[in-house]
């Protein structure tokens, strides 16, 4: 499936609103597909509370022993090159480059007894960003079986303000510019449920910033625009004739949903980062995803319920070889400073209760250092960082073996991690999707909320 990508262009022969062949393509593919929870079965959970989400992704799979569970009493050929530092919270002690995040871990918990067993990429990444495992295991690419955690997020819960859109992936749905497997989509859902994509975001903290798609194109105004939507509307009505009602249907509710986001003057300055105070642009820090995660504060707080953030072009979290360098040099400032200002500016704006904001990979790093000073795969324990959403800070949950190769105390399927996620949002775990073929898939195959953090 193919996010969400239209705009306006000139076509000969007069001005047309165009939505991108892939796009319509993809809701022709839906023909037949009833993906949706059948129409009067009830949702079990739902939101009590103005809550939203956001996510930072460190993809390729960061070495938990370098970031939230450091063993400083290991052999050195586990412990590495990084001493612990202590944080806000008694006993809590993190990796030495993240001095940030450690003034702020009175405002999070740790989760260092996760794991799900497969260090393989694609499996994993399809595990950790939809809740399910991805069956080709030890393939280069999985199968896109299962919709991401961000469009069931979007099917069940939908936006907290009408015109907003509910799912945003900053700045792509994971590896959709590389060519990659784009685990961040609907899958069976349908186009409705993608992510709207950012585009990239300037390294920088006074340059302006705006979604392409979401840009009025030159000399166009929004009567403009207005007019041109009732002309489409009438030449529908006759290309209605020549489509199957299904299928022009769907289209039809993609159009609506196009040219609501280009008429709603809101969402395009949910976007506008020049309307931050160049102070704090220069906190979250003058890199992508520091712009990325204010973006991501100023979303949610627009009313959009999901944002995505994928920290890592392709794979630059996975550090087989010089492990030290490249997270001391490259990875751990820029994440240090961006999750660490997001999450003190929620505390300042009031919103970190209904924000719930989780920082993963799809796993950790193996405990031996290896001949090139890096750590490979390893999916048989890693961490999380869990803060806000109402959920209770300042804690560790669970526990690794003396050289973090285990769980040790309360191991913790990645599928807990995201029924907690859902419990947040008020979704049911164990409400019912069907795919194409109209067979029932609950939300998550296992797991209930983790109880120490609610």
């Amino acid at each position: 499936m193919t996010p969400w990508r239209f705009g306006l262009e000139p076509a000969s022969g007069g001005v047309t609103v165009q939505i991108r062949r892939t796009f319509i393509r993809a809701a022709f593919g839906l023909a037949g597909a009833a993906a949706l929870v059948p129409p009067g079965q009830a949702i079990a959970a739902r939101r009590t509370a103005d809550t939203s989400c956001i996510v930072f992704f460190l993809d390729g799979g960061p070495s938990h022993l370098e970031t939230f569970d450091p063993k400083p009493d290991a052999p050195a050929e586990v412990r590495g090159e990084f001493r612990p530092i202590p944080t806000s919270v008694s006993g809590m002690r993190i990796a030495e480059p993240l001095p940030l995040l450690a003034r702020q871990a009175r405002h999070y918990s740790l989760v260092r007894s996760l794991y799900h067993g497969n260090p393989s990429h694609a499996p994993a990444e399809h595990q950790m960003l939809t809740g399910w495992m991805g069956s080709r295991e030890g393939t280069a690419r999985a199968v896109i079986e299962n919709p991401s955690l961000g469009s069931i997020v979007a099917r069940l819960a939908g936006p907290r303000r009408r015109g907003m859109p509910a799912y945003v992936a900053v700045p792509w749905s994971f590896h959709h510019a590389y060519g990659g497997s784009p685990f961040g989509t609907a899958a069976y859902l349908g186009p409705r449920y993608e992510p709207l994509e950012s585009g990239p975001l300037p390294c920088s903290a006074t340059a302006p910033f705006e979604v392409p798609m979401l840009a009025l194109r030159e000399a166009m105004s929004v009567p403009r625009l207005g007019t041109r939507r009732a002309l489409l509307g009438r030449l529908d009505r006759v290309a209605a004739h020549a489509a199957p009602a299904g299928d022009m249907q769907r289209v039809q509710v993609l159009k609506e949903q196009a040219l609501d986001l280009l008429l709603d003057v809101r969402v395009r300055e949910a976007f506008e980062l020049a309307r931050e105070p160049r102070g704090l642009r220069e906190r979250y820090g003058a890199h992508e995803w520091g712009q990325g995660a204010l973006l991501a504060r100023r979303l949610v707080e627009a009313g959009g319920t999901f944002v995505m953030l994928q920290c890592g072009l392709r794979q630059d979290w996975d550090t087989h070889a010089a492990n030290f360098t490249k997270l001391r040099d490259e990875l751990l400032p820029p994440l240090d400073r961006a999750v660490a200002t997001l999450i003190a500016d929620l505390v300042d704006r009031g919103r970190l209760q209904q924000t719930l904001v989780l920082v993963m990979g799809e796993f950790g790093r193996t405990p031996v250092v290896n001949k090139q000073a890096g750590r490979d795969h390893w999916a048989s324990v890693f961490s999380a960082l869990v803060a806000g959403g109402g959920l209770k800070a300042g804690q560790v949950v669970g526990s690794s073996d003396k050289t973090a190769a285990y769980p040790a105390h309360r191991g913790l399927h990645a599928q807990e991690l995201f029924a907690t996620m859902y419990h947040v949002l008020g979704i049911d775990p164990t409400t019912l999707l069907h795919d194409r073929q109209g067979r029932p898939i609950p939300v998550l195959g296992q797991g209930k909320p983790i109880a120490e953090l609610l």
